[in-house]
């Protein structure tokens, strides 16, 4: 007889740092020495591991949380910020396969039929555990997009940019829900289409101003390059919706709002949110770099006899941290932005160039207009290598 799977994790699509929790029951648990086996596989069915659960004494079912396992799956690296229209997230998801099965007997075997769960998807989200009760896995990975209604894997729908800001937009489909993205500036509107060389189950467009501008005339549906027409006056707008061709629906319209002329030097951060998307955020007040060095200090004696005897630095190293300013917050942006502190994946944006990071906060403080007054963010981000002295 084979396992029934009573209950587990959302089966379209599942953030992988939160638990896979699935409880499952068994026909034959009256057999001694039994014990639920869940086999955990890559899409291609190479077991990864197999796990074991004795029956729980008072209901008789078996618990496999079997996150810390299809992690491993996941990789998020460092995207490109050249990137231009769409490309696939690849790193951020997965498939897995789950079969679940039973061993018993006086030397327990594996055996008898095996119930398998397959064609599910996992993704570097992070919800809280309140949103995870209540997740819904079809607004974000829809198989078809429901006009206005369907999201990308982001928060805000409308934030702050400048005009050299590196930006993007990512979004799941569990079927084949959109196969475009509307673009519209004040002055023109135009499509960029999905690429059939990008199938996967999570596609990541080139959102912000430089990647729009960079859009070849072959990629904008009306013949002319991303840059014609690009709204550059301070307080104009761009809007970027995912777009089923077929059926004329679009997804929540995402607004970028161009910003005033930045008096110091920015310093942009993207970071991967809780929805397993990239979102971004420029820093653009006073920003402070430092280096903290370490160093170990030992006595050395400069002959044998130890006449003189000096400190001498045998080992060190050093890294660089940032000292982070926001300019004033809006109420969204202050609920929003505890996404890149807790995040496990951030990039500073130096020099041209993405640099792994960690943002050094173990409290966030929110801020809002109906008990306080609007504030600015300071933070404290540090490269995440270090350098050597010797």
């Amino acid at each position: 007889m084979s396992i029934s799977v009573l209950s587990g994790s959302p089966l379209v699509a599942t953030p992988v740092y939160n638990k896979m929790l699935y409880k499952v029951s068994g026909s034959l648990i009256a057999q001694p020495n039994y014990r639920y086996v869940c086999d955990v596989k890559n899409p291609a069915g190479t077991t990864l591991a197999r796990l074991k659960c004795d029956k729980l004494p008072t209901t008789n079912f078996g618990f496999f949380d079997v996150q810390k396992v299809v992690e491993t799956l996941v990789a998020p690296t460092a995207p490109s910020l050249t990137q231009t229209g769409f490309v696939d997230h690849s790193g951020f998801y997965s498939g897995y396969r789950l079969d679940f099965t039973q061993e018993y007997g006086n030397t327990p075997v594996v055996t008898g039929a095996t119930t398998t769960v397959s064609g599910v998807m996992a993704f570097a989200g992070n919800l809280e555990q309140l949103e995870l009760a209540d997740w819904s896995a079809g607004l974000y990975f829809p198989a078809f997009i429901a006009d206005g209604v369907s999201r990308a894997l982001t928060t805000p729908t409308s934030r702050t940019v400048y005009g050299t800001d590196y930006g993007f937009l990512c979004m799941g489909q569990s079927g084949t829900p959109f196969d475009r993205v509307q673009v519209t500036y004040p002055t023109r509107t135009f499509t960029v289409d999905l690429p059939a060389s990008v199938s996967g189950s999570i596609a990541r467009f080139g959102a912000g101003p430089m990647n729009l501008k960079a859009l070849t005339s072959g990629q904008c549906s009306d013949g002319q390059v991303g840059s014609v027409n690009f709204p550059t006056a301070e307080g104009s707008s761009y809007t970027l919706a995912f777009e089923d061709s077929g059926s004329s629906d679009f997804s929540v319209a995402y607004t970028y709002i161009i910003g005033p002329c930045q008096r110091f030097d920015s310093i942009p951060v993207h970071f991967v949110n809780k929805y397993g998307g990239i979102d971004s955020y420029t820093f653009t007040m006073k920003n402070r770099k430092r280096a903290n060095i370490q160093r170990e200090v030992f006595g050395y004696n400069s002959d044998v006899y130890a006449t003189t005897t000096y400190n001498k630095v045998w080992a060190g190293s050093f890294d660089f941290v940032y000292a982070l300013n926001s300019d004033w917050l809006t109420d969204a942006e202050s609920e929003w932005l505890i996404e890149m502190v807790r995040s496990g994946y951030v990039w500073l944006e130096l020099g041209g160039q993405l640099v792994e990071a960690v943002v050094n906060a173990n409290q966030y403080q929110f801020v809002t207009r109906r008990n306080d007054r609007l504030t600015q963010l300071q933070i404290e981000v540090a490269v995440a290598y270090d350098n050597n002295i010797l």
